[in-house]
């Protein structure tokens, strides 16, 4: 197997260990150049475990060193013990992830229009456009053949990677990212049929992205029809993501993979969607929500419920349907039986009596 290490720092287990702020049970001298799972890690990987389930894995795990829950007694590397596993491991991924400081100035093939107001530490990579009277505040980067089209406004610290597309009018905020080749403004998808003739409708809105939101890889977030839409502070969303024109989603919100949320949809705070799961249009979906994959959200759903299936509901009700399904087969085999046995002493019991009948009448 050919490794491909995450940078070329090396840090040892002591500076990990003052990174994170705690102490290193046993020696601190090892060097760390990369972050491996428990099963792959080698001896200058740093591995971790998240909780008591993957401790076991470290007794002979080959790591370097591993950040921990708790300790663990007889493992062969050096124990860092923190609060928080996931936010430790993050530390640590941050810390030796190389330096990507994107472009530095304005690339001379770009295309930035003289009333377009840019800070004077903005990075614009080759082949970028940039439209009248958009406005690009400090430290804002932006990649090769980025498109922003007129009257856009992006905050301080927000990158756009190569290819992303903003298109007239969108406010983009502070700390904002967005993947190569996602699109932000387009028009939504709405159209009225007059004597069978499809026409399209002026979509004359905007998309408000707010602080600290990031956007995968070709995603899109539409414009809305009239007003605004809406993707609050702190949401995260996934690649291949389809949010429609007026969708309303709050703050805090994880859309995965291939999720599509229609036309004027309103996500309350930290709703949670996991792959393929779909919202239609119009429908209220309260803060809080888990929605299981593959969800399909046909009607409103108070707030923090978790949901699954199609249509979703309650999640443990689906479930359970699906445990009833895997045994019809079986129980369709047992109704057969039955009704075979029925009819069988039925018709026995009919026997009787015709015979009883004959018995008893005249001779």
């Amino acid at each position: 197997m050919v490794r491909n290490d995450m940078s070329e720092k090396t840090l040892t287990v002591r500076d990990i260990a003052e990174l994170l702020g705690v102490e290193v049970h046993g020696p601190g001298e090892g060097r760390i150049t990369s972050v491996a799972a428990l099963d792959q890690a080698g001896p200058a990987d740093l591995t971790f475990a998240v909780d008591a389930r993957y401790a076991s894995g470290l007794v002979t795990s080959h790591a370097g060193a591993a950040i921990v829950s708790e300790l663990v007694s007889d493992t062969p590397m050096p124990l860092l013990v923190v609060d928080h596993v996931e936010r430790a491991v993050a530390m640590v991924l941050g810390a030796m992830a190389m330096d990507y400081s994107g472009p530095a100035g304005i690339d001379a093939s770009a295309r930035v229009s003289p009333q377009a107001e840019l800070a004077d530490d903005v990075g614009v990579g080759p082949c970028a456009t940039i439209g009248p009277g958009s406005k690009i505040a400090s430290g804002v980067v932006i990649g090769a053949n980025v498109c922003i089209a007129g009257g856009v406004t992006i905050g301080s610290g927000s990158t756009l990677q190569q290819g992303a597309v903003v298109l007239d009018r969108c406010v983009i905020g502070s700390r904002v990212i967005i993947g190569p080749n996602t699109v932000i403004g387009a028009d939504g998808f709405g159209y009225y049929t007059d004597r069978g003739v499809h026409h399209k409708i002026p979509h004359i809105g905007n998309v408000i992205i707010e602080d600290d939101v990031e956007i995968g890889a070709c995603s899109c977030v539409d414009r809305a029809k009239f007003g605004s839409t809406i993707i609050g502070a702190g949401t995260k969303i996934d690649n291949l993501v389809q949010v429609a024109h007026n969708v309303q989603v709050g703050k805090g919100c994880f859309l995965c993979a291939q999720v599509g949320i229609a036309g004027s949809a309103k996500l309350g705070d930290y709703v949670a969607a996991g792959g393929h799961a779909g919202v239609r249009d119009n429908v209220t979906v309260g803060s809080q929500v888990q929605c299981a994959a593959f969800a399909a959200v046909a009607s409103d759903v108070p707030d923090g419920a978790v949901i699954a299936g199609i249509p979703a509901h309650d999640a443990k009700r689906t479930f359970r349907e699906l445990r009833a399904l895997e045994r019809l087969p079986e129980l369709s085999k047992k109704v057969r039986a039955i009704e075979t046995r029925l009819e069988s002493l039925v018709q026995t019991e009919d026997n009787q009596e015709d015979c009883n009948g004959r018995e008893s009448g005249p001779l």
